[in-house]
């Protein structure tokens, strides 16, 4: 029995043999016309086959007549049988012809049969695998594949790109081709080999609701990630805008997350979150909050965001990349019970305060909540206290004006006695340069977009340096702070001008006189003292607004100490009192300061006291009672 099948396997075996002898005669044969070129004396007529290439091609055991049928009598037929790679690969070929990339061949090359196939695979007789590093279709040679067809048409006009031009410039091809990774993703990865179809049909590596698993082949990390995300989630429902990895990280303008022009950027994730959470389409069908990315901008992480610090939180430093989860699962990221958790990766000193409030300062719901609630009656109160402050102050600065032009205007030729020491004059350079240094840095950091902030402080370096200029300013403003106050309780000078500037009754009845002067036009204007209510009021507005300016500074400037103690909605009031205060301070200083020592016509074109301590005499006044004007 076992003689026997050794006999079978013998004649089995002997005629494989004999026919691959057959077959190789066959070829010589075949060769002997088509590979002549190699041996010197080519029929003219004859197509001519390198031997050392297909005796190197994945076709070299096939023999010439099993692709060119017909073909093994000479001499040939004139009318040559169709080579067709399709009777020994029906299920290539079955998906190229099904294809929307076979039947664009099809249609727009007017290529059939075997010429379809070698759209990709290169000269039919140099045929090798994929693995071999020879081959048109080996990783290392797909891009020079594709770009010799893609070249010949205008894929910029029909789709707004050039692909292998575009494909450089990301961070794949930049791997492939700047480093030669060889694992980095090429054309095939994404798009497919014999499938590839166009992005909208279903069947495509490309379509949307493929893309996670396409993308996910190399990256399955983010890929298990995004599958557990809300994101992920809807997806697999069926939300057909649930965002897939192209929609942040682009298709091919895909940029490495360290890359400026890159759309997972730390620069431009405000804007790539945008897209959807700004869109209001999307809201309204979804129910989502009102442009969460409008309501980071105005926070403190958003405003320093804008003014240029690519520190700042933005979305992802909180909801995460890949694992988004909505704040009311109890595995997010932003879930109140781990916002202490969340926030101490950069606040270190974040207690669990922080969870109280709202996280962006506004929200889709009415404003119910107690700290909104504080926060629009505080923004609502300055708003009012501007308009009714400024505006008083305007009122009362174009009355005495109006009244001064008509009577002419008058200056006193003789100064008055010393109305500035030297120090006090020293204490008003200091407080006048940080007051200014202040102001312009802050609306800068504010409102970075702006010209003249801009061209100030251009960039990242420009942010950085407005923000240290800023708190080197506040520095200095908090040490003439101190020295004043020292000054004004420990020094006889200090102690003396204390005294003359606390308010009395006689400066309500001068505020009565003088607009009755200027507005009814009766009587006399009043002879002030040392210092006038006008004075006055500046100055003990200074104080106020001193305070509440290095309070709110500081409570936001020291952060992560103050996030052990308060939430962070105590931060963002802050914020938005310093911000207020700050618009009503140089409007204070534009309309009545400046009035009173520039525009007003007993002193004008300047009250010279802050240089020389002393005054010209404004009508009326004599020796012991100063104008002050």
């Amino acid at each position: 029995m076992v003689r026997r099948g050794a006999m079978s396997a013998g004649v089995v075996l002997a005629a494989l043999l004999a026919g691959a002898v057959a077959a190789a005669a066959a070829d010589d044969a075949c060769l002997g016309c088509h590979g002549a070129k190699e041996s010197g004396a080519p029929p003219a007529a004859a197509p001519q086959v390198p031997a050392a290439a297909f005796g190197a091609s994945v076709h070299k055991d096939v023999g010439c007549a099993s692709c060119h049928e017909g073909k093994d009598d000479y001499p040939h037929k004139k009318k040559k049988a169709a080579v067709s790679c399709e009777g020994c690969h029906p299920e290539a070929a079955s998906v190229v012809r099904a294809s929307d990339h076979g039947k664009r061949l099809v249609m727009r090359e007017s290529k059939t049969g075997a010429g379809l196939c070698l759209s990709c695979h290169s000269s039919p007789h140099d045929l090798r695998k994929v693995k071999d590093a020879h081959a048109s279709v080996n990783r290392a040679h797909v891009l020079e594949t594709c770009n010799r067809c893609h070249q010949k048409h205008d894929f910029k006009k029909e789709f707004g790109l050039e692909p292998l031009a575009s494909y450089a410039l990301t961070v794949h091809g930049k791997a492939f081709i700047g480093k030669k990774n060889a694992g980095a993703a090429v054309c095939t990865d994404c798009h497919g080999g014999h499938d590839l179809n166009y992005s909208m049909n279903s069947r495509s590596r490309a379509y949307k609701s493929n893309i996670p698993k396409t993308c996910g082949r190399c990256h399955p990390g983010p890929l298990a990630a995004y599958a557990r995300s809300v994101h992920g989630a809807k997806l697999a429902l069926g939300v057909k805008e649930a965002p897939v990895c192209t929609d942040c990280h682009g298709e091919h303008t895909i940029q490495g997350q360290r890359e400026p022009g890159s759309t997972v950027f730390t620069g431009s994730i405000v804007r790539t979150c945008g897209h959807c959470h700004g869109s209001e389409k999307l809201i309204a069908k979804f129910g989502m909050p009102l442009d969460p990315t409008q309501a980071y901008r105005d926070s403190y992480h958003g405003v320093a965001f804008r003014a240029g610090n690519l520190d700042s939180a933005n979305c992802a430093s909180c909801h995460g990349h890949h694992d988004i989860l909505p704040p009311t699962d109890p595995a997010s990221s932003v879930h109140p019970a781990n916002l202490q958790k969340t926030c101490g990766a950069c606040h270190s000193r974040a207690g669990e305060l922080v969870s109280l409030g709202k996280v962006h300062t506004a929200s889709a719901a009415p404003a119910q909540n107690l700290y909104e609630t504080i926060s629009k009656l505080v923004r609502l109160t300055y708003v009012w206290l501007i308009v009714l402050t400024i505006g008083g102050m305007l009122g009362h600065n174009l009355l005495d004006h109006s009244r001064k032009m008509l009577l002419g205007a008058s200056h006193g030729s003789h100064p008055d006695a010393l109305r500035l020491s030297v120090n006090e004059r020293l204490q008003h350079l200091a407080l006048m340069a940080s007051f200014i240094g202040l102001a312009y840095t802050g609306f800068c950091h504010t409102y970075p977009e702006a010209v003249w902030a801009r061209w100030v402080f251009p960039g990242a370096w420009g942010a950085a340096a407005r923000s240290l200029l800023h708190r080197l300013f506040a520095a200095a403003f908090i040490a003439l702070a101190a020295y004043h106050a020292v000054w004004l309780a420990a020094a006889a000078e200090g102690r003396r001008e204390l005294l003359a500037m606390l308010p009395r009754l006689r400066d309500l009845l001068d505020l009565l006189q003088l607009q009755r002067y200027n507005l009814m036009r009766s009587g006399s204007p009043p002879k002030f003292d040392r210092f006038n209510y006008i004075e006055k009021a500046e100055y003990w507005a200074l104080i106020w607004g001193s305070f509440v300016m290095v309070v709110t500074g500081c409570v936001v400037w020291f952060r992560n100490l103050s996030l052990g103690f308060f939430p962070k909605w105590i931060i963002d009031l802050c914020l938005l009192i310093h911000f207020m205060e700050a618009i009503l301070a140089c409007l204070a200083i534009l309309v009545w300061h400046s009035y009173w020592t520039v525009f007003d016509l007993d002193v004008y074109p300047m009250n010279w006291a802050w240089i020389t301590g002393r005054v010209r005499r404004g009508p009326g006044g004599d020796v012991s009672d100063e104008q002050g004007h």
